[in-house]
C-alpha cells in the first residue's frame, strides 16, 4: 500500500508540474461555469431564473470532464514509455497492478483539486436560497465516481501507445463514447429501450446523483467499470513480458 501512495504522490506532483493540468482546470470552470450561470442549449439566465438548485451544472459537468480528463491520463503511461522510464520504474520492487492503482489515485488527486474549486457554485446557490443539501452531496459524489471512471478509460488508452497525442484521441473517443453515444445508439435501435439496456449507460447510471439520489447499485456500477479498466490496464503493462 505504501509503494501505491508514493506513486500516486509523485504523478500528483508531476501533473500540476505540467500546464496542461492547468488548463484543464481552467477549461473545466470557465465550461462549466458558463453552463451553469447562462443555461444550455438557450436556457434562462441563472440570475433570472433565481433557482436554488445546482442541476445545471451536475447536467454540464460529466460533459467537460469527458473531455479534459482524457488530456491529464494521457502522459500517465504513455510519456514514460516514450522517454524510456517506465523500464526503470518496473525494474523496482512493486507490481504492475500497484504501479496502475498509483497512477490511478495520483490523477484521482486532480479531480479533487479541480472539483473543490466549484465549491464556489454551491456558495452562489446559497446566497440567494436554500438548496437540498443531500443533493449537492449526491451530484459530488457522482461526479467523482464517473469523473474516477473516466481517468481508468483515460489511463488505459495511455497503457495502449508511446504516443500522448494517440492516448488523448482514443481516451476522448471511449470517453464521450461511453456517456453519449451509447445513449444515442439504445435509443436509435429501439423506440422503447428495454430498462436492462438504458442501465448500462453511463448516462442513466449519472442522472440518479444528479437528482441527489444515491443508490448503491450506480456507485457498484462505476466501481465495476473502473476496476475492469484497471485490470485491463494492468494486463497491457504485463503484456511487455510477453514479446
Amino acid at each position: 500500500m505504501k509503494q501505491i501512495w508514493v506513486i500516486a504522490r509523485r504523478e500528483l506532483a508531476s501533473t500540476f508540474d505540467s500546464p496542461i493540468a492547468y488548463i484543464s482546470a481552467t477549461v473545466f470552470l470557465v465550461a462549466t461555469g458558463l453552463m451553469f450561470f447562462f443555461g444550455i442549449d438557450g436556457g434562462d439566465d441563472y440570475f433570472e431564473a433565481r433557482q436554488a438548485t445546482l442541476r445545471p451544472f451536475f447536467d454540464a459537468a460529466p460533459w467537460v470532464l469527458a473531455v479534459i480528463l482524457p488530456a491529464v491520463t494521457m502522459r500517465l503511461v504513455a510519456e514514460e514509455k516514450n522517454s524510456g522510464t517506465l523500464e526503470l520504474l518496473v525494474t523496482l520492487p512493486v507490481s504492475d497492478s500497484r504501479i496502475i492503482l498509483g497512477k490511478l489515485l495520483g490523477s484521482m488527486g486532480f479531480l479533487f483539486v479541480t472539483l473543490a474549486l466549484t465549491l464556489v457554485f454551491p456558495a452562489v446557490v446559497m446566497t440567494v436560497g436554500s438548496p437540498d443539501i443531500g443533493a449537492i452531496i449526491g451530484g459530488y459524489l457522482g461526479l467523482i465516481l464517473i469523473g474516477t471512471t473516466f481517468l481508468a478509460l483515460g489511463l488505459m488508452t495511455s497503457t495502449w501507445t508511446h504516443n500522448q497525442i494517440v492516448a488523448f484521441i482514443l481516451g476522448l473517443l471511449l470517453c464521450v463514447f461511453f456517456w453519449t453515444a451509447t445513449d444515442a445508439l439504445i435509443k436509435v435501435a429501439f423506440d422503447r429501450p428495454p430498462m436492462a439496456l438504458r442501465l448500462l449507460t453511463f448516462k442513466t447510471q449519472f442522472a440518479a446523483f444528479a437528482k441527489g439520489v444515491i443508490d448503491i447499485r450506480n456507485v457498484v456500477y462505476f466501481v465495476s467499470v473502473t476496476a475492469v479498466a484497471v485490470a485491463a490496464s494492468t494486463y497491457t503493462l504485463k503484456s511487455r513480458n510477453w514479446r
